[in-house]
Parts: C-alpha cells; sequence; structure tokens
C-alpha cells in the first residue's frame, strides 16, 4: 500500500507541475493578446477596388507601428452604411464618409437625435467630384434626361444623394443601382446610358476604359441650389489621361471625403487607442505625400473644418499645438532674417525677400 500510496502522489505532483508549467506559458501569451488588442484600430474603407478602400489601406500602412499601433482596413459598404457602422459595430473605431453624409443624416435623424454629439471628425480630406461616365452623344447631365442611369451601389453616398441632383436640375431618369465594374460592361453594351459615382478620382472602373469604347464624362454646372451642398468641382487629364484632353477639364461638383471617429469619453480605452492613432497619422502626413501612395493625399488641407461638427478633441488639440510650434518658428526664422539684413527695405520688398528666403531653407 505505501509504495501505492507513493505513485499516486508522484503522479498527482507531476500533474500539478504540468499545470504550473502551462500556466508559465499561457500568462505571457495571454499579456502579448492584450497588449495587440489595445493598439489595433479597424477603419471601415469602401468596396474592393473603391477609392475608400485604396486610401484606408494608405492609412493603414503609414501609421503601422508593429505591435505599438495597427490600423486593420475593413471591405465595408460606403459612405451611409459606414456612418452606420461607426456608431453601430462594436470593434469599428473609424471609417471615411461624406460631408454631404453626414448633413444628411443629421438633417433626417434617421440614425438618432444629436448625430453631431455621438460623432466626431478627425480631418477632412479630398474632393469627391460628380463623375459621370456617358456614351459620347451625351455632354451635359441634361442630356440623360429619360436615359438609364447607374447611381452605383446602394448604401453609397451617389445612390443616397445624386438621384436627388438629377430631381433639382428636372431631370427625370431610369435608376439603376450596382457596382462600376459592371456597370462600365453594361455601358458598352448600350444597355444603359451612363454610370456615376460621387467619390476620389480616378475610379479604377474608369481609368480602365478605352478611348476607342466612345465614352465620355458629361459636365455639371455647378448652379442655383446645387451650390449650397456642394463645390465646384472638376475632372482632369492627370485623373483620367485616355478620357480627358491634355488641355482640357470637365466641370462638375464636389463633396468632399470624411475621416470619422465616434466621440468617446477621454478617460476610456477607446479614446486613448483613438488619441495614439491620431498622433501617428498627423505627425506622419508627409509620408502620405510620397510614392506608392495615391496622390489624392497632395490635395489634403488637414486644418479645414466642417461647420455645424466637432474635430475628435486628440486631433483638434494636436494641430493646436501645430500651430504654436509653427508661429515659434517662423518667428525664429524671421528674426535671423532681419538680422542678415543691410539695406533699408520697404515692407513689401522685405516681405517677398523672407519668402524666398525661406523657400531656400526648406
Amino acid at each position: 500500500m505505501k509504495w501505492a500510496y507513493l505513485a499516486v502522489l508522484a503522479f498527482v505532483l507531476s500533474l500539478l507541475s504540468c499545470d504550473r508549467a502551462v500556466s508559465q506559458t499561457l500568462v505571457p501569451r495571454e499579456q502579448i493578446r492584450e497588449k495587440v488588442n489595445e493598439n489595433v484600430l479597424f477603419l471601415m474603407g469602401g468596396q474592393l477596388g473603391a477609392p475608400f478602400n485604396q486610401l484606408a489601406h494608405d492609412i493603414s500602412v503609414v501609421v503601422e507601428d508593429g505591435d505599438n499601433l495597427r490600423v486593420l482596413p475593413v471591405v465595408g459598404g460606403a459612405a451611409v452604411q459606414n456612418v452606420k457602422d461607426v456608431l453601430f459595430l462594436r470593434s469599428i473605431d473609424m471609417a471615411l464618409t461624406t460631408h454631404e453624409t453626414l448633413n444628411h443624416l443629421q438633417a433626417t435623424g434617421e440614425l438618432g437625435p444629436h448625430l453631431e454629439q455621438q460623432l466626431t471628425y478627425i480631418a477632412t480630406l479630398f474632393p469627391n467630384p460628380l463623375q459621370i461616365l456617358a456614351r459620347s452623344d451625351a455632354k451635359s447631365i441634361k442630356d440623360l434626361n429619360g436615359k438609364k442611369v447607374n447611381f452605383n451601389n446602394k448604401g453609397s453616398a451617389t445612390a443616397q444623394f445624386v438621384p436627388k441632383v438629377f430631381k433639382t436640375l428636372g431631370i427625370d431618369t431610369q435608376e439603376f443601382y450596382m457596382s462600376q465594374g459592371d456597370a462600365v460592361e453594361k455601358l458598352r453594351r448600350g444597355e444603359i446610358d451612363a454610370t456615376i459615382c460621387s467619390c476620389p478620382t480616378p475610379v479604377p472602373a474608369y481609368a480602365n476604359v478605352k478611348p476607342e469604347w466612345g465614352l465620355r464624362f458629361v459636365t455639371v454646372p455647378y448652379e442655383g441650389p446645387l451650390q449650397a451642398s456642394y463645390l465646384p468641382g472638376s475632372i482632369s487629364n492627370e485623373d483620367y489621361p485616355d478620357l480627358v484632353g491634355k488641355e482640357a477639364a470637365v466641370d462638375t461638383i464636389a463633396a468632399f471625403t470624411v475621416l470619422i471617429s465616434f466621440n468617446w469619453q477621454k478617460d476610456t480605452v477607446r479614446y486613448k487607442r483613438t488619441e495614439k492613432f491620431v498622433n501617428a497619422f498627423f505627425s506622419k502626413f508627409s509620408e502620405f505625400l510620397k510614392p506608392p501612395r495615391h496622390p489624392l493625399w497632395k490635395q489634403v488641407n488637414l486644418a479645414a473644418t466642417i461647420p455645424g461638427w466637432t474635430r475628435f478633441p486628440a486631433a483638434e488639440e494636436w494641430l493646436r499645438n501645430w500651430r504654436a510650434s509653427e508661429a515659434k518658428r517662423l518667428e525664429a526664422d524671421f528674426k535671423q532674417f532681419m538680422s542678415e539684413q543691410t539695406t533699408t527695405q520697404s515692407k513689401d520688398e522685405l516681405f517677398r525677400e523672407f519668402q524666398i528666403w525661406v523657400n531656400k531653407r526648406k
């Protein structure tokens, strides 16, 4: 019995030591799991191949800092759906949308009252020109009266708002809703007369269009009630070398893209996580201006504001500190410039000389 007891005791002790070893290996693993999840944000982009998705990928690449900060782009719907996802999907931290989408959802109250208190914007980004690709017999949006027109996928800003642009201008159409790739194919075969995207240029499906297909962009007048909701825009040869002449431009209207976040309370984990992203996004912004990042980043004015909406507090603080730092740097530069001057000049001459001096130092 004694030897049997000792054998059982040895077996029990071996199990305890195994449990201890497993525990010791699990603790570091759980720590790693915790650290990784603390520093990951999910960003709603757009559909596969859409500009929103390309831009979300750029953001992910530029701000990535190993396990310290990662942004995972999520393939999603489009502008309207992205706002809903930020509000209601538990894991979504940020999204790309448009200012017209925000204003529309705020005005209708379809996502609840006081939307401007639940959402904040981190930065305004680039214009979304209204791009209408049509058969060659159409030159203006008004030539599409009575025609078959695709308004992008349902849930997109195009599908939500552009039919209203047509109605505002007194243009009746037969409405279709499908992806741009499918629409271009139907356009080539003559099954529809035009396809539309209110989104950043270039739209990949449009960029692949061959001149011999007989398609063209049509103009949209910036007039009347459209001026209350849109800005003037244009489509150039730089956007579509095969569809727009070198010295030509197609006049249209434009909304602009916005990077938004939920309005987290400052003492929460989600706020601190988004704050970490904000600091990386703003401080590394010069990286967005280099190849192979999308050329649209060169059009961004980070300091631009959206009337009626609040910027995420950490973003507002970063910009405030940046302005103060730039002011001090400019003051120091001016003092050094003045110390080097030996001739008496007018204020205008001094200002011009100072601008030249500053540019040479960049």
